[in-house]
């Protein structure tokens, strides 16, 4: 068996299934930045056996912004990106999906450590 073959982490298989949702609601939420820090992300995660402390701050800023935590500052970027957002759109749903389905992997995580 080769040695670089590890089992991913819950987050990491949530990450890699939803990558792409992710990559747009990022974008959307947060602005370019927010999608190259979300990208980075997910490098780390398909190449690293275990989750890094690095990893867990990522995965709670990837949380922030999923969860709106940071919309009513108005000195960030959430704020604008959030402003521009159809309440009616559909994409809101799938946002919320997005951020139901992170926090459970999260959960199981710490279930699992």
């Amino acid at each position: 068996m080769p040695k670089d073959v590890f089992f991913p982490s819950p987050s990491a298989e949530f990450i890699v299934a939803h990558c792409n949702a992710l990559d747009c609601a990022t974008l959307l939420l947060g602005g370019a930045a927010a999608q190259k820090r979300f990208r980075r992300l997910l490098d780390d995660v398909t190449t690293s056996p275990m989750t890094t402390r690095r990893q867990e701050r990522e995965l709670d800023a990837l949380e922030d912004l999923l969860s709106l935590r940071h919309v009513h500052d108005d000195e960030r970027i959430e704020a604008e990106c959030f402003a521009a957002i159809d309440p009616a759109s559909p994409i809101v749903e799938e946002i919320c999906a997005l951020l139901d389905g992170l926090q459970a992997a999260r959960a199981q995580e710490i279930l699992l450590a």
